[in-house]
């Protein structure tokens, strides 16, 4: 997931991170010990208002983040006209807790009401385990070992999918990295829609090097992907709104909000991207209590319409 720091060495920016998820986890038992016993109830609801950026240029209608808490669903289940897309770091399904658990990632990914969901920080066999809950397809890719897990990123889709590509996205001396692709039938028609889900590294000269190879013409600007509407979901790792991984991706929208940690948001690190064919319906952050420490991410989530579509 990573709140990276570019001027640290990996190892140190690694070590940062687990001492900060075992400062939430201790927090977190001891705020447990003074309320109710069903906390997946307690959620955050205050709205907070979308900063400007050069690079959001949002639609008419469409100018706050919602953090979402009730415990129906983030939006109405998806129609034809649209599509819905959930991007998530799961780090690898342990939560603030210290439990691993699938089942409770793939409850969270219920409430979404996703159609297509792109996952980051999964070991290998996870991915299987949300899908199968969900009722979803799905891809893995691996893009390294950590821990003794195949570890990499995810596609999950209610839709078929078509075809599948992995992109690497590894620098030397760092931990590897990759760009997984899916082809995936649009919801009521003919049409096809490309989805890549992708996590970027902690150093901004990896960073820079990733952005630019998925801005390339081998993944984002491959000719044969441009018969399709193209989102890219994922953890990019910027804590800049308009950093060097929007400079890279200048011809494509961006919908972000402060999604790192989950339990105590401070940086955008989740970001949606989308082709000029598609349009921003409205975007959501989701924070019940149970997604409040089922992963040190909160999920992300965007409605998208075709441009062609004025509903």
């Amino acid at each position: 997931m990573k709140n990276g720091n570019a001027q640290l060495p990996m190892l140190d920016v690694t070590m940062l991170k687990f001492a900060t998820t075992r400062v939430l986890a201790v927090a977190l038992s001891g705020f447990l010990n003074f309320i109710p016993l069903n906390f997946t109830s307690f959620a955050i609801s205050l709205p907070q208002p979308w900063e400007s950026s050069d690079f959001l240029e949002l639609p008419v209608g469409f100018n706050s983040v919602h953090t979402l808490s009730d415990r129906t669903g983030l939006v109405e289940p998806s129609q034809t006209a649209r599509l819905v897309v959930t991007s998530y770091n799961i780090h690898s399904c342990e939560g603030l807790d210290l439990r691993v658990r699938c089942d409770r990632i793939a409850a969270i990914l219920s409430r979404t009401h996703a159609d297509v969901i792109g996952l980051q920080e999964v070991r290998a066999g996870q991915e299987e385990q949300i899908a199968r809950i969900l009722g979803f397809h799905v891809l893995f890719a691996r893009a390294d070992h950590v821990g003794g897990y195949e570890f990499g990123n995810a596609i999950l889709s209610r839709f078929p999918i078509r075809r599948s590509d992995v992109y690497p996205l590894g620098v030397p001396h760092h931990e590897q990295r990759v760009c997984l692709h899916a082809e995936i039938a649009w919801p009521g028609d003919a049409g096809t829609v490309h989805v890549f889900s992708a996590h970027l590294g902690q150093n901004e000269k990896e960073r820079r090097q990733q952005a630019e190879w998925l801005a390339s013409n081998s993944i984002l600007e491959n000719a044969s992907f441009h018969n399709a509407p193209r989102i890219l979901l994922g953890d990019f790792n910027e804590k800049s709104r308009n950093g060097i991984v929007n400079q890279s991706l200048a011809s494509y929208q961006c919908a972000t909000g402060r999604s790192w940690t989950a339990f105590l948001p401070i940086v955008y690190l989740d970001r949606v991207y989308i082709s000029s064919d598609l349009k921003f319906h409205d975007f959501h952050i989701y924070r019940s209590g149970r997604a409040l420490i089922a992963s040190d991410h909160a999920p992300i989530t965007a409605v998208l319409l075709k441009t062609t579509d004025t509903h």
